[in-house]
């Protein structure tokens, strides 16, 4: 009997077959499973190796033994094991038609139900890899992240020292050109996080880390630095500052500069020096922004009284006016609308201070601009206010952000999603980034996109009744009306809630439910105008004229629709109107024979904003990339 007959006999090659099969099975699924459980590819090699060693072993054993119906048994007469044998083979044969079926499921499995899946991520991975890689080739090493710094005192109220600390360090880093600096709002994101600075760099996509620590104790204060290498997790650079607090101000030059040297930028010339104060109008500055980002009841009375201490103490303290002018804003909204005319001239006089003593002032000339485009509907005032403040500072986010909010309402969201991408991808916990993005995303469709960014933008925050007017808005206009009635019905306020509801249940079907929706909205109004009278202001007329144009456009109402756009634009007088080319819930009057016409008559008609230059100067990596 010849060697290939014996091996047919003693069932060899069937037994090879089947260990093959189900040995590739097995590695299949090796692959797939132990990734799923965080394990690198040792498992799985580990497998393939074993499978190997027994192969040969598995042969052996098939030449010695047999497979009978009374079980394995030494293979000793081959004339005696023919019948038997064969009752072997049949059974060996539909093992491995069974593995095959097997094999070729999960095969059928793995190629169109994983394999997207797979092909998903890794798309998504290397797209996030190519934007951090971009970020590495325009900066270089000279990316940082400035965490916020410990406070070490004894007394835990002089935590407020330690944040004005580390943020009056990322300011003055942030004036460097050549240094990428992620965000105030990015960095104390982390602010007693469990990750480690290698994992908090790689979220910030930065390659090194600043953190100290503020110990003050009388009036010495002794303070720590420390520069740290993200990738090898080693520190560069550290130092300890002993220092009475009369000279603050000199050690937080003294350390921008140290740590411009460690980074190794040599076209700079000198680090940029922080304005000096005395120590005491300082300490009233940072407690008063303490208790603002805090966010008590009484935060702004507070704030507010310290800050006016903080300005006896020295009337020209350019950041205690700024933040006091913000604090007015603040009060404004509260308490619209009395004191209108009161906050409007404080907040004005300030910052035509600021300017006189700061020209280059971002907070202020970004304040003005916001201002301008949104409060007072004029986006050609807003955007050369914009140009003027990126000539000074391209790669500021606050002005970044304020050019993607003109490109937006000029109609280009294309160039606005350009803008947000790139501010989202270095200032990441920012949360109005992630909200206008997501609105530009949905400008055009992208609602899953728009929809996706919410929910990032929702779990930066962890509550979970945040965003959910403006998903609601999102899932209307993608046709989820129920979703959108989900959402909305979420909302905390009682007049986006309302409005939202009006909305979604004309498109359930429900449009004697909207229509009494909609009167509770119109009592909302009246109400305000029986409470307030004659000082029930136009922009908060123009604004409730609005809302009414958006509820009736949607709701199939075009006339009532263009007349109270008419209204809302009048009582701008003639300001441009903002907001109307890009929102979602006039596209329903974008087929109206009066669409156009009364575009135009707010300068805003495609040919109009066709003309309209607008030329902010942008971050190298930005213009080279658009």
């Amino acid at each position: 009997m010849s060697l290939l007959s014996e091996l047919r006999r003693r069932n060899v090659l069937r037994v090879a077959a089947a260990y093959a099969v189900i040995s590739w099975l097995l590695i299949q699924i090796a692959e797939t499973l132990f990734p799923l459980f965080g394990f690198d590819t040792s498992p799985a090699r580990i497998v393939v190796i074993v499978l190997a060693i027994g192969f040969v072993p598995a042969l052996i054993i098939a030449w010695v033994f047999e497979l009978t119906p009374e079980g394995l048994r030494k293979d000793t007469d081959a004339g005696e094991s023919v019948t038997t044998g064969g009752r072997g083979a049949k059974s060996l044969d539909r093992f491995i038609i069974i593995a095959l079926v097997i094999a070729v499921g999960y095969f059928a499995f793995d190629k169109f139900v994983l394999d997207p899946a797979r092909d998903a991520a890794l798309v998504e991975a290397t797209a996030k890899s190519t934007r951090a890689d971009a970020l590495v080739e325009s900066y270089g090493d000279f990316s940082i992240a400035v965490l916020p710094f410990a406070n070490m005192s004894p007394d835990p109220d002089q935590a407020f020292f330690a944040d004005g600390m580390s943020e009056e360090l990322l300011n003055l880093l942030a004036r460097i050109p050549q240094l990428r600096v992620t965000s105030r709002s990015s960095s104390f994101a982390f602010r007693g996080d469990d990750l480690n600075i290698p994992d908090i760099a790689a979220k910030l996509n930065v390659a090194h880390v600043l953190e100290g620590s503020v110990r003050k104790a009388g009036e010495q204060v002794r303070i720590t630095v420390q520069l740290i290498d993200a990738a090898s997790d080693t520190h560069l650079w550290s130092e300890t500052y002993d220092r009475s607090l009369d000279n603050i101000f000199d050690i937080q030059d003294e350390v921008a500069a140290h740590i411009v040297e460690q980074l190794r930028i040599t076209l700079l010339g000198a680090a940029p020096v922080q304005r000096p104060t005395s120590v005491e109008a300082y300490a009233k500055y940072l407690r008063a922004r303490q208790l603002i980002e805090l966010g008590h009841l009484d935060a702004m009375d507070r704030a507010e009284a310290l800050l006016n201490e903080a300005l006896e103490l020295n009337p020209n303290y350019v950041d205690a006016m700024a933040l006091m002018a913000d604090v007015y804003e603040d009060r404004r909204s509260d308490q619209w609308p009395e004191r209108q005319e009161e906050f409007i001239s404080k907040i004005q006089l300030l910052r035509q201070r600021v300017l006189e003593l700061d020209p280059a002032n971002m907070d202020v000339l970004t304040a003005i601009a916001t201002e301008t485009a949104f409060r007072k509907g004029d986006i050609v005032g807003a955007a050369r206010l914009y140009e003027q403040a990126s000539r000074i500072e391209p790669s500021n986010f606050k002005v970044l952000w304020g050019c993607a909010m003109i490109a937006r309402g000029m109609g280009r969201t294309d160039l606005a999603i350009r803008f947000l991408e790139y501010v989202t991808e270095r200032d990441p916990m920012n949360l109005a980034h992630h909200n206008s993005l997501a609105h530009a995303y949905a400008d055009v469709g992208r609602f899953d996109d728009a929809l996706r960014q919410f929910a990032l933008a929702r779990s930066l925050i962890d509550r979970e009744e945040a965003f959910r007017w403006s998903v609601g808005i999102v899932r209307l206009a993608s046709g989820d009306a129920a979703g959108a009635l989900e959402s909305f019905d979420g909302v905390p306020d009682d007049l986006f809630r309302t409005h939202g509801r009006v909305l979604a249940l004309y498109d359930l079907g429900r449009e004697d439910e909207s229509a009494e929706v909609l009167r509770e909205l119109h009592a909302m109004h009246q109400e305000q105008i029986d409470k307030f009278g004659d000082k029930f202001d136009d922009p908060a007329n123009s604004s409730f004229a609005f809302m009414f144009a958006t509820v009736n456009a949607w709701t199939g109402k075009n006339d009532e629709a263009f007349n109270y756009m008419r209204t809302a634009a009048d009582l701008l007088d003639g300001a441009s109107l903002p907001g109307v080319v890009e929102n979602k819930l006039f596209v329903r009057l974008h087929s109206d024979e009066r669409w156009l016409p009364f575009l135009r008559s707010i300068g805003q008609a495609p040919e109009q904003l066709a003309e309209f230059e607008f030329n902010p100067t942008l971050p190298v990596d930005l213009n080279r990339s658009l």
